[in-house]
């Protein structure tokens, strides 16, 4: 038997990904650290990630996709501080927050979005097998991982160690032995802390994405491990060689990195304050807009934003929408019904999706099938080929994560089309244009 097979960057290079219906694929994304409302640039690799879990689910495949969240750092501490607050209370904020930026921008729920406070002691148990390993080291009342002898590290970015810089996120400074070591567990009195066998202190950020997995994939390699392409190092460096320090085998079989978002050819970061915050752009110009802009570029390459490549969103998105509204009538007038699970186009879309997700290609053909579609409407076509090309773009757009919100046609509102469509037939075009302005005022047409 075949089995579909998706393509996509692992890294640096082009690997296969066998799908058989009925399996279950392991996906982890690195997710927010809830200081702050995010941007826009934090959403890039989310909705390619959703992509990716409506193909899959499209497949028969079962998905485990965790997707974390990150709740104690030192960002979270100095916010807490600045505000005079706890960081329960920071992180509780903007959780809610950020979940209802997934719920805005029309996020299928991972199957998991675990809190690193929920997973303290866990996290303790595995730097103490690190410690039982002898990889890693107690500097006072820090426990580092020490990378000397470590050849397997630098795989993932395709760089030997001693090429690489050191720094780790962190605003207290540890000493070490190698500047290029990085903490498992560090030693602090400010903010939020737990006990320890070492002392008060919190885990190292790198350590979190690694007991997730860990704990949640049951110690497997999973099959797709994705973030920011900034993520490569030191965090996937540093997660994966924990990881395979503790299990012995390999944390993920491809490591997805998605490009970075500019903002006039500027990398968009709270530093740089040139951020689009995902809530001000949702508010201001809808979720569609933003996930045209994201697929309509390929995932891995960055995306140089600004008002104009902007409004060249909003004209593709209000296209599709005047679209719908048209087809949405033409039906309704004509009494037709879609035919089920019929979808001419089908095996093409997917087979594009599943070449290194060529999204571009797939808004392409949305634009050919609404030009052909509108020409049959024009043309009073309402056979068999019609409704299967209508299947085609419902599905593309189901695929890609497009929703439209459109009024329903409720008792009132037909009533208000068959009298339009009679004055029409009557010729009494003066009343017939007050109640197509009315028609137009509830976005029906």
């Amino acid at each position: 038997m075949v089995y579909p097979v998706l393509k996509i960057f692992n890294s640096k290079r082009i690997d296969d990904l066998k799908l058989i219906s009925g399996s279950t694929i392991n996906l982890y994304l690195c997710g927010p650290t809830v200081y702050d409302h995010v941007h826009i640039g934090n959403l890039r690799s989310v909705i390619v990630f959703d992509v990716i879990h409506r193909i899959l689910l499209h497949l028969g495949c079962r998905v485990n996709y965790v997707h974390n969240l990150t709740d104690v750092d030192d960002k979270i501490i100095q916010k807490a501080q600045k505000n005079k607050t706890s960081e329960g209370e920071i992180t509780k904020y903007y959780i809610e927050a950020y979940l209802q930026n997934l719920t805005d921008y029309n996020i299928l729920s991972p199957t998991s979005t675990p809190r690193a406070t929920d997973y303290i002691a866990l996290m303790q148990d595995f730097v103490r097998i690190l410690l039982q390993k002898k990889v890693a080291y107690q500097q006072g009342e820090n426990i580092l991982f020490r990378l000397d002898n470590q050849f397997q590290y630098g795989q993932i970015s395709k760089q030997k160690i001693d090429r690489l810089r050191g720094g780790v996120r962190q605003i207290v400074q540890v000493e070490k032995d190698n500047p290029k070591d990085f903490v498992l567990w560090k030693n602090t009195q400010q903010g939020v802390n737990w006990s320890s066998p070492w002392g008060e202190g919190r885990p190292g950020w790198h350590t979190e994405c690694a007991v997730f997995i860990h704990q949640l994939f049951q110690a497997k390699t999973i099959d797709i491990h994705g973030g920011g392409i900034d993520l490569i190092f030191p965090h996937h460096e540093n997660e994966r060689i924990q990881y395979l320090a503790v299990n012995k085998k390999e944390l993920s079989k491809i490591w997805l990195h998605v490009g970075h978002l500019h903002w006039k050819e500027e990398k968009m970061s709270k530093s740089l304050k040139n951020t689009l915050l995902a809530k001000d752009f949702f508010s201001k110009y809808g979720a569609n807009v933003l996930r045209y802009l994201f697929l309509n570029s390929h995932y891995n390459q960055t995306i140089n934003l600004d008002q104009q490549l902007i409004q060249q969103g909003l004209d593709y998105i209000q296209k599709i929408k005047n679209f719908l509204k048209r087809l949405r009538f033409y039906m309704f007038i004509k009494k037709l019904n879609l035919i089920e699970e019929e979808i001419k186009a089908k095996d093409e879309i997917i087979q594009n999706l599943l070449n290194n997700l060529n999204t571009i290609k797939i808004l392409y053909f949305l634009d050919q099938i609404t030009q052909s579609l509108n020409k049959m409407i024009d043309q009073g076509k309402q056979n068999k080929d019609f409704l299967i090309s209508v299947n085609d773009f419902y599905f593309i757009l189901d695929i890609l994560g497009f929703k439209f919100s459109l009024p329903s046609y409720n008792l009132e509102t037909q009533k208000l089309i068959k009298k339009w469509e009679g004055l029409k037939k009557n010729q009494q075009y003066s009343e017939a244009d007050k109640i197509r302005s009315q028609l137009q005022e509830m976005d029906i047409i």
